[in-house]
């Protein structure tokens, strides 16, 4: 990638990074013009990096270039600040993909001076949800079998602690107490109903149903 890049636009000075979390240190300390980063890459995943680097430099342009480009991976790097993804199998586009975003007129900020920042809860799940990112990530690119039970174990206590985090969320939603079912649905603060009026209703959704008699016949005749 860098010789493809250097062999286009030679005054591009390109910096290397050698994993995910490398290359969040060297864009606090460079602020460089345009970061590309991969999906799968060492230590810290492209996703979480982009992430980081945002928070960082949220007007700095960045560019996913991946062997696994999806709708779906889209979408999520879309929403965490990647500004455009381009696939390995498509390089050709590398050099107008870059050009594009270094002339293209930076957004708005990802967060505001006046939004607040993520509560502690968040900021966890987002953390523990990075970890369980970061060794499925591992575990895919990593050959040797004796070194997968070891992640395995740790990918187990992650996920483990990622349910819990859920359950709590979840408890924190106020019950509806006072339910009722009418044809098979659950509908909530339904007044319940006294018998006589449940007869009544009952009745008067009976329609009887007798074989036809021969008055009938002719009618329909």
């Amino acid at each position: 990638m860098r010789q493809v890049l250097e062999g286009v636009k030679e005054h591009w000075e390109i910096v290397e990074a050698a994993n995910g979390r490398e290359a969040v240190a060297k864009a606090r300390d460079l602020r460089p013009d345009l970061i590309i980063v991969d999906f799968v890459m060492p230590v810290m995943d492209g996703l979480t990096a982009a992430r980081e680097i945002v928070a960082l430099l949220p007007d700095t342009p960045i560019l996913m270039h991946t062997l696994y480009s999806t709708p779906q991976l889209g979408l999520e790097a879309g929403k965490l600040g990647v500004r455009k993804m381009v696939a390995k199998s498509d390089s050709s586009v590398l050099v107008s993909a870059v050009e594009e975003l270094l002339n293209a007129h930076p957004p708005e900020s990802v967060r505001t001076a006046t939004e607040p920042a993520p509560s502690a809860t968040v900021d966890l799940t987002r953390r523990t949800e990075d970890k369980i990112r970061t060794l499925c990530t591992q575990l895919f690119v990593t050959p040797d079998d004796k070194a997968h039970a070891p992640m395995v174990a740790e990918l187990q206590d992650a996920l483990h602690r990622h349910i819990e985090q859920l359950r709590r969320s979840v408890a924190k939603y106020p019950v509806v107490v006072e339910r009722r079912v009418r044809n098979g649905v659950r509908l909530p603060n339904v007044p319940a109903q006294d018998s006589a009026s449940k007869e009544h209703n009952r009745a008067s959704n009976v329609v009887p149903m007798t074989a036809p008699t021969s008055e009938d016949k002719t009618r329909e005749g």
